[in-house]
C-alpha cells in the first residue's frame, strides 16, 4: 500500500469520529492521531508523507469548508494540499475578504510581534535540561517559534529554557513565553 492509499484509508476510518465534533475537538483528535502515527511509522519521512496526506483527505471528506476559526486554520495548515495551507495562511493574516480572522491570532491589525510568522508543520525535537522531547514545529519567525508537544508531555512553565531543532539543522536556544494544552510559544535567546 502506498502513502496516498494509507492516508485515504486512515481518513475513511477516522472520519466518523471527527464529523460530530467542532473544529477544536477535531484538532484534539488529530493531534492524538499524529502522535500515534509518529510512534507507529518506522521513519520520519514516512510520517511526514502520510500525516499531511491524511489531513488533506480528512478535510476533503468534510467538504473543505471555508476557514472560520483558529482550530480549523491549524488543521488546514498541516495538510499536504497547497490550497488548504494557503487558505490557512490567508485566514491567519487576514488576507481573505469574506472571513474575519480571530483577534487572538496575529493579523495586520493585531500584530504584536516584530517579525512575521511562517506556518510550518515539521516534526522536530526540543531539549529541556538535556532531556529530549518530540514536538511539532507549528510556526517560525526570526524572533521565536510555536511548537506542539506530542504525547502527553508535561506543561512547560513560562521562563523555561529550551533548545529546539529548526529546519536546516539549526538548533536555537529559546525561552518559553506561554504554554497551553500542548501548544508552546518560544522566544529565541539573543
Amino acid at each position: 500500500m502506498n502513502h496516498e492509499e494509507l492516508a485515504q484509508e486512515l481518513a475513511d476510518f477516522w472520519l466518523p469520529a471527527l464529523e460530530g465534533r467542532d473544529w477544536k475537538g477535531r484538532l484534539e483528535v488529530l493531534d492524538e492521531i499524529h502522535a500515534q502515527l509518529y510512534q507507529d511509522l518506522p521513519t520520519l519521512e514516512e510520517y511526514d508523507a502520510i500525516a499531511s496526506r491524511f489531513v488533506a483527505a480528512v478535510i476533503e471528506q468534510l467538504g473543505a469548508p471555508p476557514i472560520r476559526e483558529a482550530a480549523q486554520a491549524q488543521i488546514y495548515a498541516t495538510s499536504s494540499d497547497e490550497d488548504h495551507w494557503g487558505a490557512a495562511f490567508a485566514w491567519q493574516y487576514g488576507l481573505t475578504e469574506d472571513i474575519e480572522p480571530s483577534p487572538d491570532l496575529d493579523t495586520p491589525d493585531h500584530e504584536r510581534r516584530r517579525w512575521p510568522r511562517k506556518m510550518v508543520d515539521k516534526l522536530t525535537e526540543a531539549w529541556i535540561q538535556g532531556e529530549a522531547i518530540r514536538c511539532r514545529l507549528i510556526d517560525l519567525s526570526r524572533g521565536g517559534a510555536r511548537i506542539a508537544t506530542l504525547g502527553g508531555s508535561a506543561p512547560l512553565p513560562p521562563g523555561t529554557e529550551i533548545h529546539v531543532a529548526l529546519p536546516e539543522d539549526r538548533i536555537r536556544e529559546a525561552i518559553v513565553v506561554f504554554s497551553e494544552r500542548g501548544r508552546v510559544g518560544l522566544q529565541f535567546a539573543g
